[in-house]
């Protein structure tokens, strides 16, 4: 991450226990980074004849002390998004860092309205003016549908419209960033 000159990463859909999340920081301080996210939510998923226990979600952000202090990490909304409160060191410019997992399209069994709803009333009421929104949406935006011929779905317009709300731009317009799907469903607002 250093030789790459990046200071800061978001990770979406860790799987992360509390635990596993403590792990990893252990590890990352030997590298000289540091970092904290929130934990993946447990759930209970009947797989044939047994139930098991699996985590899903999870936002990590992973940052270089060297360049930025992260003064707060807080759950947004459960597992699925998360806000980081970062001071640049040499200019001293705070910027909060929205990690997001949005659930996968067409899954009904989870709110999706309901988590960017939670997002926008962060935002909105947080006051700041300098943010960035990034991770995987699993949404695409009406410029990506356009271009590669796909067909919007219920997400999408969702999606669309918090972009609109909100005055966003996506700044990943030219390519996929999901490879076996070629979709553009993660990006940086």
């Amino acid at each position: 991450m250093k030789t790459q000159g990046v200071s800061l990463m978001t990770l979406t859909d860790t799987h992360l226990s509390q635990e596993g999340m403590t792990e990893v920081g252990k590890f990352l301080q030997q590298e000289g980074l540091e970092g904290g996210g929130i934990a993946a939510k447990r759930e209970r998923q009947n797989e044939g004849w047994e139930f098991s226990a699996r985590r899903r979600a999870g936002i990590y952000y992973i940052w270089d002390p060297t360049k930025l202090t992260v003064h707060g990490i807080e759950e947004v909304y459960t597992s699925r998004v998360a806000r980081a409160c970062i001071r640049v060191i040499d200019s001293g410019k705070e910027i909060t860092v929205y990690g997001v997992y949005m659930p996968v399209r067409d899954n009904k069994a989870e709110k999706t309205e309901e988590i960017w709803e939670a997002l926008t009333q962060d935002i909105t009421e947080g006051g700041t003016r300098n943010f960035i929104v990034n991770g995987d949406f699993n949404a695409e935006t009406e410029a990506w549908i356009s271009k590669s011929g796909k067909t919007q779905k219920e997400e999408d317009v969702i999606y669309q419209g918090i972009l609109e709300d909100l005055n966003l731009v996506a700044s990943i317009t030219e390519d996929y960033t999901f490879e076996r799907a070629q979709t553009q469903i993660d990006n940086i607002l």
